[in-house]
């Protein structure tokens, strides 16, 4: 941002949910970014205060920042109450979005609200109405808004480059056993995977399309892949059975885990994930990251085939399980226009336009940021985070927000009724 550059101004950011996404995916990106950007972690709050202490050390460390120059809070008015704190990402639960979000808008914060926006269609209706009451602004976390491959194949479309949109396919099968073993796995807590993950899905239609959802239709549900086992253990770590889908290593399976461990100079051990002490050893079982899952207890879907009809009669259909073969990210766009296609793939950034009535071809790749987290996109999201200080137009807005969460219970209401039409208007 051109004023940060040239002034040095340092604008204070704290992060409330400090785990993997807001403090080792976002958090990162802004200190990396900070010379850039001018944002700057200021202030942590978390429910629980020994990962927020362990998160301040290692955004600490990454710039060599003093560790006192990050405040750790005990509860979240002491946090937006800290005049350090311009800016506030909400990277709670799910289930707190509304509560967090309320707060730190009526405290005057600017806010990053991560994906979805609520567990619930209320909590999202009324952090949409707390945002217009409060003439606040909400920048939400839809990252496919941010990847420039998703960029570019938008405005190849809004030039006309396809002719009017009439259909669009988004195939998204990535295996995802983690929604299984984790916090995900209880709908009350995050609207389940089909909200978590599906409402990017959902709002790449909108976005896309630019017009109003009218209908869905749609079949899904919980697969015989990861079927209810009530004899299975626990946890994976007290689990010796021969599983694909182990979270942590077993004394019978000591090499198998999927896990970064950080020694205590913040160096990976082993695995592939940020792991530290309060995560080794959580203290709440909402915190535990080896839930097994064939256990009973999980109530989430991991599979759905939706069809959205929009108003104009475009098409959109999303393709959607978090089980398969693991491989490269396997999720593709495809946009069927009136005289050509675009064709693209996330895993290599790559957009083929076909077009002219299949006269010409066209491959585009992107030219940076594709080996940064989401492919480049949480890059751009903290220079657009920068941005709203300027500027109050965001990529994607709480609207976005509440009308993809539209659209995921309209899905679900939809394959619950086997099948049958719903229309979103009905959807309240």
């Amino acid at each position: 941002m051109q004023h940060s550059q040239q002034t040095g101004a340092r604008h204070g950011v704290a992060i409330c949910g400090a785990g993997e996404r807001g403090v080792y995916v976002l958090g990162r990106r802004i200190e990396e970014s900070a010379a850039d950007t001018g944002l700057e972690i200021r202030a942590l709050f978390d429910r629980n205060g020994r990962r927020a202490r362990e998160s301040r050390e290692y955004l600490a460390r990454l710039r060599d920042r003093e560790v006192e120059s990050i405040a750790v809070y005990d509860g979240l008015d002491g946090m937006l109450a800290d005049p350090a704190v311009e800016i506030v990402l909400v990277t709670s639960y799910t289930s707190d979005h509304r509560a967090h979000t309320e707060a730190a808008i009526a405290a005057g914060k600017l806010v990053y609200l991560d994906k979805p926006i609520a567990a619930t269609l209320e909590d999202a209706l009324a952090i949409q109405a707390a945002e217009h009451h409060a003439r606040s602004r909400i920048i939400m976390g839809f990252t496919r808004r941010y990847e420039p491959s998703w960029r570019k194949a938008f405005d190849l479309l809004a030039a006309g480059a396809i002719g009017d949109l009439q259909m669009v396919l988004l195939r998204s099968v990535i295996p995802y056993a983690r929604y299984l073993q984790r916090w995900h796995r209880f709908t009350d807590l995050s609207g389940g995977a089909l909200n978590d993950k599906c409402s990017h899905h959902f709002d790449v239609f909108r976005w896309f399309v630019g017009s109003d959802a009218v209908s869905v239709q749609a079949t899904g549900g919980r697969s015989s892949v990861f079927a209810p086992d009530p004899t299975a253990p626990k946890h994976c770590r007290d689990c010796d059975r021969d599983c694909p889908f182990r979270a942590l290593p077993s004394e019978s399976q000591p090499e198998i885990g999927v896990v970064h461990r950080l020694d205590k100079d913040f160096q990976t051990v082993s695995g592939d994930r940020w792991m530290q002490d309060s995560w080794n050893q959580p203290e709440s079982e909402t915190d535990v990251i080896d839930n097994c899952v064939f256990d009973p207890e999980s109530d989430m879907w991991d599979h759905m085939v939706s069809t959205v009809t929009f108003d104009g009669g475009v098409k959109a259909t999303l393709f959607w399980s978090i089980f398969g073969t693991p491989a490269d990210d396997q999720e593709t766009l495809e946009l069927v226009g009136a005289s050509g296609r675009i064709l693209l793939e996330r895993s290599t950034g790559t957009v083929t336009l076909t077009n002219a009535y299949g006269a010409h071809e066209e491959v585009f790749r992107p030219d940076h940021d594709l080996n940064s987290s989401h492919f480049g996109a949480d890059l751009q999201l903290v220079r657009d985070i920068a941005a709203m200080l300027e500027t109050p137009h965001p990529p994607a807005t709480v609207d976005d927000g509440v009308e993809s969460l539209r659209l995921v219970e309209a899905s679900r209401r939809s394959a619950e009724a086997n099948g049958s039409s719903v229309l979103i208007r009905e959807v309240r």
